[in-house]
Order: C-alpha cells, then sequence, then structure tokens
C-alpha cells in the first residue's frame, strides 16, 4: 500500500498502524514522490491512500495520475471535509472510496481492510 500524506507525522503514525494490522506500506509526504515511487514499481502496491488536501496537486490529481499509471490500482481519498462536489470528482476521477480523516486512524483499517483485504 502507498499513503501519501503531507503532514510527516500522520504518515508515521498511520504506516506504523498499517503494519501492525498486517499490512506492507510506504509512506511518501511529496505527490511527485509519491507518483515516482508507484511509477518504479506499478505493480507493487494494492492501494493508494492520498490526502485530499496536498500541495502542488489535490488528491484528485493524484489519482487521475495514478490511472494513468496504473488503471486498476484503487485509490482512497482521505479528507476532513466530504462534500457532494468531492463525492462526484472523485468518482469521476476513479477513486474508489473517501475517508472521513478525523476518523482516518479507525475508518482507514477498516477500507483496507475492504479495500484489498488482509496481507499476511
Amino acid at each position: 500500500m502507498l499513503y501519501l500524506d503531507d503532514d510527516e507525522s500522520l504518515v508515521l503514525l498511520m504506516t506504523r498502524m498499517l503494519e501492525r494490522g498486517g499490512y506492507r506500506v510506504t509512506g511518501c509526504i511529496e505527490s511527485a514522490a509519491a507518483l515516482q515511487t508507484l511509477r518504479t514499481d506499478p505493480g507493487g502496491f494494492d492501494l493508494v491512500v492520498t490526502d485530499y488536501n496536498m500541495p502542488g496537486m489535490s488528491g484528485l490529481e493524484v489519482a487521475r495520475e495514478i490511472a494513468r499509471i496504473r488503471q486498476d490500482l484503487p485509490v482512497a481519498i482521505a479528507s476532513g471535509y466530504i462534500t457532494d462536489e468531492l463525492r462526484v470528482s472523485a468518482l469521476a476521477a476513479g477513486v474508489r472510496d473517501l475517508i472521513y480523516k478525523p476518523n482516518a486512524v479507525e475508518d482507514l483499517l477498516t477500507e483496507v481492510e475492504r479495500l484489498i483485504g488482509k496481507v499476511n
């Protein structure tokens, strides 16, 4: 799994929590680095979780670029404010799920299990 957020402490926290849940996680704090990581090993990831509000590229822009790299790769966007407009835009960008960021740890673990299943 690839986890992208511009908040380094959140990336570290979520990476640890997901790894404790049995997942292999690569954390990134910059969109360009995350996309380069994905380009280098497109088959090495089962899911990408990205923050919506990122400097440089929004989570929707990241999702669109991921679709160019590997169209079948599920993408989930985490945001503290999910609107109907975001839902529509996310669907159009191929995003599989939206996760409310204030509840990110619990919601993320549930959504990851639902989207890719547990990696042993």
